[in-house]
């Protein structure tokens, strides 16, 4: 089931990475619709650090942040409420970074991919 989460999760998330002086606004750049997201199964704190790794890979590899990103740690996730919407935010942490030493990876509750941001807004 944990395997099938993760795979959908990384299926699912096709939304790109713009910049990242950009900040996570809820008022535009992703939606968050009412159907199919209390449909999925909310996923674990433990998964978040796994689902989050394949994010800034696949941001490195788009060219969306710097290469020193594959190494960076992961440090912790946590849930946080946007205008009345929990979402899971895992952070990593890169010494070596050019554009911020800390990387936001913004996940909705069943994993999906919102938005990633150097400053965790």
């Amino acid at each position: 089931m944990r395997t099938l989460i993760l795979s959908m999760a990384l299926i699912l998330s096709t939304a790109s990475f713009a910049s990242g002086d950009h900040g996570h606004s809820h008022d535009h750049g992703h939606s968050h619709g009412h159907g199919d997201a209390s449909d999925q199964a909310e996923i674990k704190k433990e998964e978040t650090g796994v689902i989050g790794r394949t994010h800034v890979q696949r941001l490195v590899k788009a060219g969306k942040i710097d290469k020193s990103w594959m190494q960076s740690k992961f440090d912790q996730s946590e849930k946080r409420n946007f205008k009345g919407r929990n979402e899971w935010v895992a952070t990593f942490n890169n010494e070596k970074g050019i554009k911020g030493k800390k990387l936001y990876i913004f996940l909705k509750l069943s994993g999906e991919f919102v938005a990633a941001n150097f400053t965790g807004k």
